[in-house]
Formats: C-alpha cells, structure tokens, sequence
C-alpha cells in the first residue's frame, strides 16, 4: 500500500495502521502540536516507511509564520503541504505569498523536496516555481490546465479520492506520465469529505484505498500490483536525497 500524502488530524492511529501494513508514505504536519505527536510516534515505530513533511499551509498564514516553523522544517526530509489557495480561504494572497516564497527558498537552499497545494493559483504557483529550481509534487491537482507546463519541470502529481468523480482528476490520472504518478488519501477526513463515504474505521480505509488503487490501475492498463510497485518506486524517487 501507498499512501503519497495523508493528515492525521491529531490521531496517530492511522501510522500505527499503515506501518502494520508496510505501507510507504508521507504524513503531513501542518503545526508544532502535529509535529510533536508524529515524532513521538517515530520513537516507537523507527523502521516504518512513513515519511514526515511539514509546511505553513495557505490556510494558516493568518495564525502562524515560516519563522515561527522554521525549526521543524529544517528537520523535516519535505516541506509541505505549502502554496496558494484563492479559492478555500480567505487569507489573503498577498501574506500567502511571503510564506510560499519564503518556504520555497528555504526548500531550495536546503535541497528538500517539496508538496504543493495549489487551488485557483495554478499558474501563479507554476511562475513561482520556476525561480526556485527543486522537486516538486503536487497532491490532488485537479486543474483541466497548466498540467504540460508543469511537467516540463518533471513535476509529480497524485490521484486523490475524487478520481471518477471528478472530471479534471480522472483526465489527470490517465494522462500523467507512469514515472510522474502517486495516489494519496489525504487523510481520512478527505475521503469521505469527496465521496461522501463514510470511513470510520482503518478497514473502511483499507478498502477505499485498494479499491482506489484498482480503479486507477484499470485507467492505466495495468494490474493493481504492477501499478503499486510502479508507485511506490515514483514516491522513493521523489523523496530521495541528492
């Protein structure tokens, strides 16, 4: 199982879940209470393929600062999820850019991978991005635009949980090159924020997502294990050190 990018939203048991499973991953932490607990969950679990990111989400520039983040993301092996958002907050523009371009720099100087949220500022983040050379993957992009320009500079993207539901998603995943796909859950809020299914329990998640993994392996021509390894090899890329 792979799982490129998921929340915990305060509860650590769907690490404990996946690295029963051996499945690889990143957790996303998005504050210092988050960071804290995902480290403290680390101590006990060292060998799970769980990978941490942390980042100043578009969302919370109004309460916290890349300065105030600045220790966790220089421990942090990715920053993100970090961008702009024009469309689900009403922080403005103008103070999530000095955050994005702020964590963009550091990102670059600190050779870190890095995960993009972008909604309704595709093609300013794609400008912005091209000042800061690095590896950059963007989760659940669901944009009918933009998609070549972006993969000109060897961006990743994933397939969330909106895939059939969601035409610009669907298109996406049956378009991006092999060697530039991951597939993520986004935690399992998202899941049933998207669907409408209901994910109570870590079987309603293992469900969703093996048959997430099925359907977008069946778009692509392959069988679920092909596409598994196929992803699970794009997600080591991405998150190798250079």
């Amino acid at each position: 199982m792979i799982d490129s990018h998921f929340h915990i939203t305060g509860d650590v048991g769907l690490l404990t879940h996946l690295a029963q499973r051996q499945a690889a991953g990143i957790v996303n932490s998005q504050n210092s209470a988050e960071w804290a607990a995902i480290q403290q969950w680390r101590q006990n679990h060292p060998a799970a393929a769980i990978t941490v990111s942390a980042g100043v989400h578009p969302w919370d520039v109004n309460r916290l600062t890349p300065a105030s983040m600045r220790p966790l993301l220089q421990q942090a092996p990715v920053i993100g999820e970090i961008g702009l958002d024009a469309v689900w907050t009403k922080n403005p523009l103008s103070q999530q850019r000095v955050a994005f371009v702020q964590q963009l720099a550091w990102a670059r100087d600190w050779h870190k991978p890095v995960i993009l949220h972008t909604k309704g500022a595709e093609k300013e983040i794609l400008t912005t991005i091209r000042q800061f050379p690095n590896r950059y993957y963007i989760h659940w992009y669901d944009s009918p635009e933009h998609l070549s320009d972006y993969l000109r500079l060897a961006t990743y993207f994933s397939v969330g949980p909106s895939l059939g539901l969601d035409p610009a998603v669907t298109a996406l995943a049956e378009t991006v090159p092999l060697d530039r796909l991951l597939l993520e859950s986004d935690g399992l809020e998202s899941i049933t924020w998207a669907t409408g299914q209901k994910v109570d329990t870590y079987a309603d998640y293992d469900r969703f997502m093996t048959d997430l993994l099925a359907r977008l392996a069946h778009l692509r021509g392959l069988s679920p294990g092909a596409l598994a390894d196929q992803l699970t090899a794009n997600l080591t890329r991405f998150l190798a050190k250079e």
